[in-house]
């Protein structure tokens, strides 16, 4: 294994991409979540700037979802950010030296207990609550449940849902629309 690395940065502002079109309009200062591409599209786009790159593993298509192909992600490719259902695979993600986090399908409280079950308390893992706006109905108490950074994904598709989570979330995936406008103004967003 390669010497460790320390842990990499998760941006404040992701957008998603699949490298099928490009980000246009994408701010630069904003990280790029990959999902819904394929393992060669993800190999090209590995060779730029891999320290603005995050994947959600279990949407490559010709990558395995396990120990080999999150290895494969973070030690040869360089994307040191991973999302994965798996707390065992985020695990994995955090001992190569990237940052491991677990998506938590958060429709309500009893979805996230069920999905917390599991989870894995240890540097260098996370968790991804999905559906993002739900983040805003968590108790202060669910929300110091979900081992940090905490990321929050799905359905950011307004400037008033981004708002309402921005100080709930480390991190915020936002909708391409929703990025321009942050962008515009990202000192009052800060």
């Amino acid at each position: 294994m390669p010497e460790r690395r320390a842990t990499p940065h998760l941006a404040k502002y992701f957008v998603v991409g699949s490298g099928k079109d490009p980000l246009a309009g994408a701010d630069p200062r904003f990280g790029v979540l990959l999902r819904d591409l394929d393992l060669t599209t993800l190999a090209t786009l590995a060779g730029g700037a891999t320290d603005r790159l995050a994947v959600d593993i279990e949407s490559v298509s010709g990558l395995n979802a396990d120990d080999a192909g999150a290895t494969f992600v973070v030690e040869r490719l360089g994307i040191g950010i991973v999302i994965t259902r798996r707390p065992a695979l985020a695990a994995l993600v955090a001992e190569a030296g990237g940052l491991g986090l677990v998506q938590v399908l958060a429709f309500d409280s009893t979805g996230l207990g069920r999905s917390l079950e599991n989870h894995v308390e240890r540097p260098g893992v996370g968790t991804v609550v999905s559906p993002g706006p739900v983040l805003s109905h968590f108790t202060v108490q669910e929300i110091a449940r979900l081992p940090r950074p905490i990321m929050a994904d799905g359905l950011i598709d307004t400037p008033d849902r981004a708002r309402r989570i921005f100080g709930l979330a480390d991190s915020v995936v936002l909708d391409l629309e929703v990025a321009r406008v942050v962008a515009a103004g990202l000192e009052d967003w800060l």
